[in-house]
């Protein structure tokens, strides 16, 4: 006598087979999400002059790095206009003040920071703030450009509201520069290649 397959056996074989494929495609794409970068890593190549010699790693945190700046900038602050750059845990905020109508109103300028191919920091404008005034942008720029004493390597481009920290253009009696390899505000980390020049 001869059973009838009723085709029980059938449905469970392909029941399991499908589960397996989508544990297979579930475990495939947790692997995938896991291992790829969220954000574009500020690690870049740099190239460097073959005259140049890499003598060190300067890491910092914000802290740190706000009194190096503050320091630095000493010798950069006049009678007329005195001013500070800051570094925030989201942004870079320079602090200076703004003549309006013969009044000096407190100026406050909010940038964020990008590390360039070169190792320079770009400081892209947020926002600006003047006493309860709104200014545009490219004016206020173009104030901090021609009435506050910058360091040389200090370029502003007032249309494209940006400021670039040329650090490899940093001159000094020493020969040494840095180039940026990490400017991570959120994460308090902030690290430097430093070159001497031969």
């Amino acid at each position: 006598m001869k059973q009838k397959k009723t085709g029980k056996h059938n449905l469970w074989k392909w029941g399991f087979l499908t589960l397996l494929a989508f544990n297979i495609a579930f475990v495939g794409i947790l692997a995938l999400r896991l291992g790829t970068f969220r954000e574009p890593s500020s690690h870049i190549s740099q190239t460097v002059s073959q005259e140049d010699v890499k003598i060190g790693t300067f890491k910092s945190s914000r802290d740190q790095l706000n009194d190096t700046v503050q320091a630095y900038l000493k010798q950069y602050q006049t009678k007329t206009y005195s001013y500070s750059f800051k570094a925030t845990s989201k942004n870079v905020m320079f602090e200076g003040t703004y003549t309006v109508l013969g009044y000096k109103v407190p100026l406050y300028v909010y940038f964020t920071p990008v590390v360039l191919g070169d190792g320079s920091i770009q400081l892209n404008v947020d926002s600006v703030s003047a006493g309860t005034l709104s200014l545009p942008v490219s004016e206020v720029l173009k104030f901090i450009d021609a009435n506050y004493k910058l360091p040389k390597f200090v370029e502003v481009d007032s249309k494209k509201g940006t400021l670039v920290l040329n650090l490899p253009k940093m001159d000094n009696k020493v020969g040494l520069y840095a180039k940026a390899t990490d400017f991570d505000l959120v994460n308090d980390k902030i690290s430097f290649d430093v070159y001497k020049k031969k």
